[in-house]
């Protein structure tokens, strides 16, 4: 009798559960969680159609916000106190501390390390340009030591060390064509051999002041085809073509150059992959002299056995050439 009493109450509970009218089912609801059941179902489909509105939003206002502040993330400055510029006075008696001024007035500040004299009357002149995150004056011990026959040009980007005025792209083209210009005066009888040597985004600086101007060789360290290219190895989700101001398209100027150009790269290089100097050895008619340094990264490249051994062999041919 239980079972048949409890198999009784289940059929009609069932049956009053399903005469119930909608309106009496939202009614319930409404009574419960105290809303309107009509008002939050017309909330959430219209959510929907909020929602990727929302989304779309934000995404606009990320890659806004990329495009502005995109120099931030390309040049990180580093600055130095002025007790630092007075002992490398004092420690390196070769450094010469000079400056140039922008076609804007800017004050330009660096350094000539000027080469061991034996003598002779031969002037051989490098002019370096550093990566995006580099102090010129950490160059001053390195270039010394290993390049002792070379007077060496050490002039900070806008923005970097001592030098006033922010980074860009054209303005860093400006100021290398002119501090090129103008450093030659100051050799007397004129130079015998001069050679430009970039490092990263330098690599983009040197190879556009070699393109416009006469120089007898090209050192390239960890270069890239184009910034651009680059950018979208890192990020392939972004409308990166749109999002970025800056190229540095050294792909675009390398066969303008005549010079002999010795290029130098890490097989495990993060930051600047192989695949990008490849990119660029490619677009280049002629021949160049490739050195891949086994092992070695972005920021490990010049600790190599081989890295000033490659580059002094590359200088002496240049000088003997001439």
């Amino acid at each position: 009798m239980a079972s048949s009493f409890f198999s009784i109450e289940f059929n009609i509970s069932a049956s009053v559960a399903l005469i119930y009218s909608k309106d009496q089912i939202h009614n319930n609801i409404e009574n419960i969680f105290g809303y309107d059941y009509h008002f939050g179902r017309e909330l959430l489909m219209s959510n929907w159609i909020l929602w990727p509105a929302i989304i779309l939003l934000f995404i606009g206002i990320m890659l806004s916000l990329l495009y502005a502040f995109q120099d931030r993330l390309i040049f990180y400055p580093q600055s130095i106190s002025q007790t630092e510029v007075d002992r490398i006075a004092r420690d390196y008696e070769l450094s010469e501390e000079l400056s140039f001024h922008g076609e804007d007035g800017k004050e330009l500040h660096g350094w000539l390390v000027n080469a061991e004299q034996h003598g002779n009357e031969t002037h051989r002149l490098l002019i370096y340009y550093g990566g995006n995150a580099e102090e010129l004056s950490g160059q001053i011990p390195l270039m010394t030591d290993h390049l002792q026959d070379w007077s060496v040009l050490l002039v900070n980007y806008r923005g970097y060390g001592k030098s006033e005025g922010s980074p860009r792209e054209e303005s860093l083209y400006d100021d290398a064509l002119l501090i090129f210009d103008q450093i030659q005066g100051r050799f007397d009888g004129g130079l015998d051999s001069l050679v430009l040597m970039g490092r990263s985004i330098g690599t983009g600086i040197a190879t556009k002041v070699a393109a416009e101007r006469d120089v007898n060789g090209l050192i390239l360290i960890s270069p890239f085809d184009s910034l651009t290219e680059v950018a979208r190895h890192h990020y392939p989700f972004l409308p990166i073509s749109t999002l970025l101001r800056y190229s540095f398209n050294s792909a675009e100027r390398i066969n303008d150059i005549s010079a002999p150009v010795m290029v130098m790269a890490g097989d495990e290089d993060r930051i600047i992959p192989e695949k990008r100097t490849r990119a660029l050895l490619e677009k280049k008619t002629g021949s160049v002299q490739y050195e891949l340094m086994n092992g070695r990264g972005h920021n490990d490249i010049h600790i190599d056995p081989h890295f000033w051994t490659s580059i002094r062999d590359f200088l002496k041919s240049i000088h003997e050439d001439r």
